[in-house]
């Protein structure tokens, strides 16, 4: 087939209707005059031989005479924005073209005699390419088709069979795709009007229309033939085909777009099964791969899934490379906080502590609980007069436990009463307590935002017990982050660990190997207290850093304050939800920075094996985290923790110990590299612990980046790379393509201003 048969098909139409659409009609004449007039247009508007031409008017019938006059001006035609264009492309709208009024039939014609080419998805089909596909659509559509329902786009799978039908004399009756997408009945109906002999249609609505109640209804008798485009939804299993074959009475046929134009998809599968396994032969001789896997993308392309091979040893460097960032992590500490009263600003923390602890009892005797030294009461009576909430029973249960370890309460069988005297958690004694404390934190870290929040807590505690005061509005009051930020900033531990986890990273992205920028991932990054001591350490680094917060909230606050780092991108990550879940791939990332997240998370183990999943061979995971009860937390955020599945819930505790990370870290298969401060170090005893480990030790590094270049740049342009960890197997031990298939295509929730919208792939 050549284009001067869809133009001779339309000269046969003549008067007759060769296009019907949203209620208008026009003849094969018309359609041949529109089609002049839009050579004319196009040309006046600079299109040329060899030159791009976009359509960006979407499925309206002006993209047929566009697309037969690109055809004759031996121009490329795409309906999408090619990737990179080189400067050569002229979009082209609705409103650039003439409107037909009348019917002049003059008959198109052009002195130029270049062959034009068509873009589809990441194809690019020859002037003989297309029309051969024209050829078999048009065989596909049935012998002598008269009237073909099109409820495809028009420019593009649904234009080719208008074209293929104008060929062999059929009228075209179409109806928008996105008008059918999400209305089935609204097609069926459609196609009851339009009577055709064959219809053209996307996978996705022809299973819609074989699964629609009113399909078995349908007047659908003079229906002989259905094409779908198996390229919008896949092709049909044998059950849907037989079904459509039952309720419509009509022969299948399916087309796919592949290398070869528009194709059967059992040949498009071979083509492609034969090139996957080139192309993946070609993966796994590439150093350092130890297996893989290929599969056709969705619009074309390849995903390519590649395991890193296992070292004959552990990387023996890895302790080294962590003595020596403990040296000088540990130095560069003990410089910044030389001028600090260290023993001072520890004792106003404790105290606070200590304060708290009066509050949780002066709480409860407002409750009108241990008023006085003879009143005993059971924990069931604890919760019945203080009227604890069902979601807070296991934290008020953790205060029972530790105002009696702590010497406040004393436990007889199963009574308990107060141990210290009703005054000295009377609210005029708690009230010096608290100025007092205020006095001696201002003096010792120069503010008092925490103390204010405590307070804050401390005065409604019998309201959050209760669940009438939600916790989170009190740390976010009226939607203000100043408390937030304040509390995450002031104390000592705080100040500590955020030049800690400054100086470990910095340290590591200046020393990162490799051609690419260094990419680092931050969860939990709340109100940006751990950026916004990093970011300027890695000045002069080349690094994407991806911030994330489970809220949307954090990533608007955060957005302004960090506009003066074009490396940071904004995006959603939830801690407690699987990664490939949220989009993400594995080993996508060089180091994941956590600044006290994960003790809000419900299981620390899953979260953590996630976060190890994430990172690349050799990569880093640096973590701050609480390892002892803070019992000023317990009377304030802890009203927002989750319940824990994990070691916590076990030990009725706010927080992992010590022991219990290093088992959580251990058991993801983590190697602990370092932890500060270091044994003996005064802020020792506060029990905030900074975690330095490295994942995978036992892979080999491997990158897409690696992988692109051995691939070379004709497969690697087409290539979306993932390095797995393991491919997944069936229950009978054969790749699990399917699985796979979910893989292909990760996405990220990021934020739309952060610079780019493309996941990155280790």
């Amino acid at each position: 087939m050549t284009v001067y048969q869809i133009i001779d098909g339309l000269t046969r139409l003549g008067g007759r209707a060769a296009l019907v659409s949203s209620g208008r009609e026009w003849t094969g004449a018309q359609m041949l005059d529109w089609t002049s007039r839009a050579v004319t247009a196009l040309r006046q508007r600079g299109a040329a031989a060899g030159r791009t031409l976009v359509w960006s008017a979407g499925d309206v019938p002006q993209a047929l005479p566009v697309r037969l006059a690109a055809m004759l001006l031996g121009a490329r035609f795409s309906a999408e924005q090619p990737a990179s264009d080189g400067g050569d492309v002229l979009t082209i709208a609705g409103a650039d073209l003439p409107v037909l009024d009348d019917a002049r039939a003059s008959e198109p014609r052009v002195a130029d005699d270049a062959p034009f080419s068509v873009v589809r998805g990441s194809f690019v089909w020859s002037a003989a390419v297309f029309c051969e596909s024209l050829a078999a659509m048009r065989d596909a559509l049935g012998p002598s088709p008269l009237r073909a329902a099109v409820l495809s786009s028009l420019a593009g799978f649904g234009g080719d069979a208008a074209f293929a039908s104008w060929s062999a004399g059929a009228s075209v009756h179409h109806h928008a795709a996105a008008a059918t997408a999400a209305n089935p009945a609204r097609a069926l109906a459609f196609l009851e009007r339009a009577a055709p002999d064959c219809a053209i249609m996307p996978a996705t609505l022809l299973r819609s229309l074989v699964a629609h109640p009113a399909a078995a209804l349908a007047d659908l008798g003079s229906l002989r033939r259905v094409v779908y485009d198996a390229g919008a939804g896949g092709a049909l299993s044998a059950e849907s085909s037989a079904a459509v074959r039952r309720v419509f009475g009509a022969e299948l046929a399916d087309r796919v777009a592949g290398e070869a134009g528009l194709v059967p998809v059992e040949r498009e599968l071979r083509r492609a099964e034969q090139e996957a396994a080139r192309i993946a032969e070609l993966v796994t001789s590439c150093p350092g791969v130890a297996a893989a896997a290929v599969l056709p993308s969705d619009g074309g392309g390849w995903a390519v899934f590649a395991v890193p091979a296992r070292r004959a040893r552990d990387d023996v460097g890895a302790d080294v490379s962590g003595q020596r960032l403990i040296a000088g992590a540990t130095a560069a500490l003990t410089a910044e906080f030389a001028g600090i009263d260290l023993n001072r600003a520890i004792a106003a923390v404790e105290r606070l502590g200590q304060t708290a602890l009066l509050s949780m009892l002066n709480a409860l005797s407002r409750c009108g609980l241990f008023t006085d030294a003879a009143a005993m009461h059971t924990v069931d009576e604890v919760f019945a007069r203080a009227r604890v909430a069902a979601e807070h029973r296991p934290l008020i249960r953790r205060w029972i436990r530790v105002l009696t370890e702590q010497h406040l309460l004393r436990r007889d069988g199963g009574l308990l009463s107060a141990a210290r005297p009703a005054c000295e958690y009377a609210d005029a004694a708690l009230a010096r307590a608290w100025e007092e404390l205020k006095s001696e934190w201002l003096a010792t870290v120069g503010a008092t935002g925490t103390i204010d929040y405590a307070l804050r807590n401390a005065e409604r505690l019998p309201d959050l017990i209760s669940g009438a005061v939600r916790a989170v509005h009190l740390l976010f009051p009226e939607g203000r982050t100043d408390l937030a930020r304040a509390l995450y900033r002031e104390s000592i531990a705080a100040r500590y660990q955020h030049r800690a986890v400054s100086h470990l990273v910095s340290t590591i992205a200046r020393e990162w190997p490799g051609q690419r920028p260094i990419r680092l991932l931050e969860v939990g990054a709340g109100t940006g207290a751990t950026s916004e001591s990093l970011l300027p350490e890695l000045s002069g680094v080349e690094v994407d850093y991806l911030y994330t917060d489970v809220s949307r909230y954090f990533l608007d606050q955060a957005a302004p304050r960090l506009a003066g780092y074009p490396s940071v991108r904004f995006g959603l990550y939830d801690i407690n939800v699987a990664p490939r879940e949220q989009g993400f791939a594995p080993n996508s990332f060089d180091v994941i920075i956590g600044g006290g997240v994960l003790n809000a998370a419900r299981n620390t183990d899953a979260s953590v094996r996630w976060l190890n999943d994430l990172l690349g061979p050799g990569g880093w995971l640096v973590l701050t985290e609480p390892t002892v009860e803070e019992f000023w937390v317990m009377a304030s955020q802890a009203f927002m923790l989750d319940d824990a599945s994990d070691g916590r819930a076990e030990t009725e505790s706010t927080f992992l110990s010590l022991p219990q990370w290093n088992a959580a870290l251990d058991g993801a298969g983590l190697r602990r590299v370092l932890g500060l401060p270091g044994d003996g170090h005064p802020l020792e005893r506060l029990g905030h612990r900074v975690f330095a480990a490295r994942a995978k030790m036992d892979r080999t590094p491997l990158t897409s980046e690696r992988l692109a270049e051995h691939l070379g740049e004709g497969v690697a342009a087409a290539a979306r790379i993932q390095i797995v960890d393991e491919l997944p197997l069936t229950a009978e031990g054969a790749l699990d393509r399917e699985r796979l298939r979910r893989w292909a295509a990760p996405r990220m929730r990021l934020d739309p201003r952060s610079p780019s919208t493309s996941a990155p792939q280790a």
